[in-house]
């Protein structure tokens, strides 16, 4: 007969067994409480601005649902993702509800740290006790679930991976009649977008996502690990040079740009660019002008040259030559020869 320390000890272990295997034993097409086929559960659910979001029955909206943790890994890249997702599917006419829901005591000050476009995108509601995660029975964070029109519970993938935000991708289009398989019970293991070009192209433009809502270093670190997988591919080399540029970490910006071997006169100028940008934030107007002018050689209709010329000008404290670049700049960009009588020749 066990005795009430041997107990306790039981359990404990039991515990540790059940969370380090609960994933292998019920599959990544489960939760604890519910199953593909289940009829999805209602519930509100607020976000620390006191916004509400209600899930009622009958409603024949299609749900696709993110469970996350608060500090868990990958969390900055995984908002980024859906804050870039869920714009594609409305883009093509969809009409959804698809939200986050961030489980865990940190929730709240999480949350209300987002900027309210994000908040508008993906709106992510708080769940600071875990009561939603204990009553679906959720596994892991991240986990996804796709609710069908008819209130039925169509996918579930718990764990990161890959293939995660793709796989969410891939059933929220079907569920919206959009394309995809037609079992709906089927987990997507191949995907268009999983080829190693795909997916490299899909990481290149979360850096650039990350980068242009100020999170840099993401960026740089998502950037790197292209690198090491591919250290040959200049379009990642040059994506980073700029992405190090916009972080102020310039002599390694400088370094890159010197040594990436580019072939094209395109990646040529881009990598003159992007060690002009350098030398520029390191106060050497002159050589950036250098090489912005060797670059503008190569390719002189490049608005992000001429714009970056336009700042040197600026640095300079030269008002007319730097208007006269970012006319320039927005005439190339926009077709327009005449935007705001640009005297450049």
């Amino acid at each position: 007969m066990l005795t009430q320390r041997n107990r306790v000890r039981w359990w404990f272990l039991a515990l540790i067994f059940l969370a380090g295997t609960g994933p292998v034993l019920l599959g990544q097409d489960a939760l604890r409480q519910w199953r593909v086929g289940d009829v999805m559960p209602e519930f509100s659910l607020t976000d620390p601005n006191g916004t509400t979001f209600k899930y009622e029955h009958g409603q024949t909206r299609v749900l696709g649902i993110i469970v996350l943790q608060a500090g868990q890994t990958h969390l900055e890249r995984l908002l980024t993702d859906m804050e870039d997702l869920t714009p594609k599917l409305r883009a093509q006419g969809a009409t959804f509800d698809c939200i986050g829901v961030m489980s865990g005591p940190g929730a709240n000050s999480l949350l209300r740290s987002r900027d309210a476009e994000a908040r508008e995108t993906f709106p992510v509601l708080a769940d600071a006790s875990f009561e939603f995660w204990g009553k679906l029975g959720v596994i892991a964070a991240p986990t996804a679930v796709v609710v069908g029109g008819d209130d039925k519970i169509q996918w579930i993938k718990a764990g990161y991976g890959y293939d995660f935000v793709a796989g969410f991708h891939s059933q929220l289009a079907k569920a919206l009649g959009l394309g995809g398989s037609t079992d709906t019970t089927v987990r997507v293991e191949t995907l268009e977008n999983t080829s190693s070009r795909a997916r490299r192209d899909r990481h290149i433009q979360l850096a650039r996502t990350l980068a242009r809502k100020g999170r840099p270093e993401l960026a740089i670190d998502e950037l790197e690990k292209l690198r090491r997988l591919d250290p040959n591919a200049i379009d990642v080399a040059l994506e980073l040079g700029e992405v190090l540029c916009r972080a102020g970490r310039n002599d390694e910006a400088l370094k890159l740009a010197s040594g990436t071997k580019a072939e094209s006169s395109a990646d040529k100028a881009r990598a003159l660019m992007i060690s002009a940008w350098a030398k520029r934030q390191l106060g050497d107007a002159n050589a950036a002008e250098s090489l912005l002018t060797k670059a503008l050689e190569l390719a002189p209709k490049s608005p992000r040259i001429l714009y970056e010329l336009g700042k040197v000008h600026q640095v300079r404290g030269d008002r007319d030559k730097a208007l006269d670049c970012f006319r320039a700049a927005l005439a190339d960009l926009f077709g327009d020869g005449d935007v705001g009588g640009s005297s450049r020749k």
